[in-house]
């Protein structure tokens, strides 16, 4: 239950994340006006909260990185597709899910003291 409770977190903290790189950078390069810089913080506070959340009722839980994975791929896709500054989100999110495999990595080698 724990873990999937994890999976449900990280998925939200992974559509906050990319809620707030999509704003930050439309607003940055003019595709939104200058109020979607307001719910930047917002979505960064929600995307942070339930990301150290999930990363602490799964600690070594790798699957938690599907959906920043998952994610990437339809802004890359998009990126393609419609707006082209949606790539740098995609790698955006693809960095976000780098960081998420490290942090979720197993303790090999520690003595359990």
């Amino acid at each position: 239950m724990k873990n999937l409770l994890a999976f449900i977190l990280a998925s939200a903290s992974a559509y906050a994340f990319s809620f707030a790189l999509d704003l930050l950078l439309g607003g940055l390069l003019g595709f939104y006006t200058t109020t979607a810089f307001l719910p930047v913080v917002t979505w960064s506070i929600i995307a942070a909260i339930s990301g150290v959340v999930a990363l602490r009722l799964a600690p070594t839980g790798r699957f938690l990185v599907i959906p920043y994975i998952g994610l990437a791929a339809m802004a890359v896709v998009g990126g393609v597709v419609g707006h082209h500054y949606s790539l740098i989100v995609g790698v955006g999110m693809l960095a976000q899910a780098t960081g998420v495999w490290l942090a979720t990595r197993p303790n090999l080698g520690r003595s359990a003291s």
